[in-house]
């Protein structure tokens, strides 16, 4: 299977945390040649896009996607060689030595080796410490501008057994899904109003999206579906199809969401025969919906299984490229269709949900003692009483 324009391209990209510019100037020159698309950008750079095209009366929705992934930022050379820089997002230490990278300076990559890491911050979960780089020293091939994101020097972005192998795909996946889903809309001249929210500097604790929420970018009458990828686990594998995400380790999401999210699912699956999703609790870190919710939004999370999450190669103990299916990915974007298009839409409460329920407690009503009239039948208290 072949990689989409739109995911190669944005896959090919460099970018980092605070440094997303070129995924910015992609989105944005892409929605300025996109019919009924107009983007807008928020004063922390966070970009919202708007398709609308003559909307139905159903509530908007909002998909959210990080622009940043988790790599070097150049900070001063400190001799003609020797180039110190951040780095921002969570790597274990032990994968830095000897590690290549490059940085986009100038125009131009600019390799370089890892050569020792300068500072280190200690993140304790549970009973284990994690050592997670901050700073560095890199040997470069020659100097560097300040301020550019530098990254593993990985493979560019291919398809191989089915699977999207890349630099990035956390969370640059999700931004090219959005952007495939506002091109199908658009083409089919979709009659949706839909929000696309392409947030910045994610790995380091959703800044972009606590930007977006004090800033009131979106509104909090629209419910927030955060796109990720979240580390495969023993039971959300890659391959078994996009996930519907009722959690991450720090919250669990707005039931009504996640069921709106869960019944197109299910109407999905009745009506394509291919079309197969997860439900789950992904646990094995923490996403944007976290944020979100704990600024009074409507949330729920949708992901994509992914190996080699953080570039950690753990069966290699080497940096690697991270990978998600491609045939996971094309479901995703279209469940993103499906849910803009839905004639329903979301509601507080779900009425498909209410009316299953209604029909399953009318089948039994009998056997509760009522007849439906709102009149109690006395209870029998035969065999209740005790000897005295």
């Amino acid at each position: 299977m072949a990689l989409s324009k739109i995911l190669k391209e944005l896959l090919s990209l460099p970018t980092g945390t605070f440094v997303e510019t070129a995924v910015q100037d992609y989105v944005s020159s892409f929605c300025g040649r996109t019919g009924g698309v107009s983007v807008s950008e928020d004063r922390y750079g966070n970009l919202l896009v708007r398709y609308c095209y003559r909307p139905r009366k159903v509530t908007p929705l909002v998909f959210s996607a990080h622009m940043d992934h988790p790599g070097f930022v150049a900070r001063k050379m400190c001799d003609g060689r020797t180039l110190r820089a951040d780095f921002r997002g969570g790597v274990a230490q032990e994968y830095f030595s000897g590690a290549k990278v490059w940085f986009w300076s100038g125009g131009q990559r600019v390799r370089g080796k890892v050569l020792e890491v300068t500072k280190v911050k200690k993140l304790v979960r549970g009973p284990v410490t994690h050592r997670i780089p901050e700073e560095a020293l890199v040997r470069v091939s020659e100097a560097v501008e300040f301020d550019s994101p530098g990254m593993w020097d990985l493979p560019e972005a291919y398809e191989r057994r089915g699977n999207v192998y890349a630099r990035d795909c956390d969370d640059i996946a999700g931004c090219a899904a959005m952007l495939t889903l506002l091109t199908r809309l658009s083409k089919k001249k979709a009659r949706a109003e839909v929000y696309c929210l392409f947030t910045r500097a994610e790995e380091v604790g959703f800044i972009g999206a606590i930007g977006a929420a004090k800033a009131g970018t979106v509104s909090k009458k629209w419910p927030i579906i955060a796109i990720e990828t979240s580390s495969e686990l023993p039971n959300a594998r890659i391959g078994d199809g996009p996930i519907l995400r009722v959690g991450d380790r720090m919250s669990v999401f707005e039931p009504s969401v996640t069921a709106f999210c869960g019944r197109v699912a299910q109407g999905l699956t009745k009506r394509r025969k291919k079309f197969h999703f997860q439900r789950k609790l992904m646990d094995g870190g923490s996403c944007e919906s976290t944020a979100f919710g704990a600024y009074g939004y409507l949330v729920t999370g949708i992901c994509l299984a992914l190996g080699n999450y953080h570039n950690m190669d753990k069966t290699r103990g080497k940096i690697g490229s991270e990978y998600v299916s491609l045939d996971d990915w094309k479901l995703m974007v279209d469940w993103f269709e499906a849910l803009a298009l839905d004639d329903v839409g979301y509601q507080a409460n779900d009425p498909a949900l209410r009316e299953e329920f209604d029909k399953s407690f009318a089948k039994w009503l009998p056997l509760l003692g009522g007849d439906g009239s709102g009149k109690k039948k006395p209870r029998t208290r035969k065999g209740m009483r005790g000897k005295k």
